[in-house]
């Protein structure tokens, strides 16, 4: 399992007296221009907590007082989205899954800006735990005909989405022997009988009788993934980051 840098503290140089806890900072990322605060920076990146710890750190501006940041605009959203509210930037897409081009831009940022939980999430694919798919079957209510095949409801729960279609399970055919010579109700066969023998002009009648079963995908959010704050990434991290506690626990 691959090592992460756990920031330890601020700089010894760092002098929080001096700091602007709500002062606003402007982000040229390769020429657009984000908005944003430096503690927001700051509370999760170890890069921008050392930039911003250095007393010169405003030496770096531009002439418009803004911090040039060589990134792609695209992917530094994703960055600055996590390091507001810690939430991590999940692409994922019922049709067409994750998106890992993605997902491996994002990491390549959080490395370079020292992002320790999102590069976790990334590299340890943490992020299939988000969303679990599962396939449901179980028995169906009989419709009473049949052209009720692909009908399909959707319900949705709690974090829960799950669609189901009505499919045949099984058809099950029975064959019986009824005589040739019956018209309507009145019985016109020579012999008397109720039923000709076989080869004697009977005729066979097959009837159909279908079991039916409701089949759908089952796909679920599990929120305590989805954030470094969510109660099963914080238990995930704290095992990591602390092995001894958690086996203590």
């Amino acid at each position: 399992m691959t090592s992460l840098p756990i920031h330890a503290g601020p700089p010894s140089y760092y002098d929080q007296s001096s700091s602007h806890p709500v002062e606003p900072i402007a982000l040229s990322i390769s020429g657009t221009l984000f908005i944003t605060t430096i503690p927001t920076l700051t509370s999760r990146s170890h890069y921008f907590l050392t930039l911003f710890c250095n007393p010169h750190w405003k030496s770096t501006l531009q002439p418009d007082n803004a911090l040039f940041v060589d990134s792609d605009p695209t992917v530094f959203t994703h960055i600055l989205n996590y390091l507001r509210r810690g939430v991590f930037p999940l692409a994922y897409d019922q049709k067409r899954g994750h998106d890992y081009k993605l997902y491996a831009d994002i990491l390549a940022d959080a490395q370079y800006f020292q992002i320790p939980k999102l590069e976790a999430w990334i590299t340890e694919r943490l992020y299939i735990h988000c969303v679990t798919i599962s396939t449901e079957w179980r028995p169906g209510p009989d419709p009473g005909n049949g052209s009720a095949t692909g009908i399909s409801s959707t319900w949705t729960g709690d974090a829960i989405h799950t669609k189901l279609e009505l499919v045949e399970d099984e058809v099950t055919t029975t064959r019986s022997m009824i005589c040739g010579h019956l018209v309507g109700k009145r019985n016109t066969c020579p012999s008397g009988k109720t039923i000709c023998a076989v080869g004697g002009g009977t005729k066979t009648d097959d009837s159909e009788r279908y079991r039916w079963a409701e089949v759908g995908r089952r796909v679920a959010f599990h929120h305590g993934w989805c954030s470094d704050m969510g109660a099963n990434f914080a238990a995930w991290w704290e095992a990591r980051v602390s092995p001894s506690a958690a086996r203590k626990s």
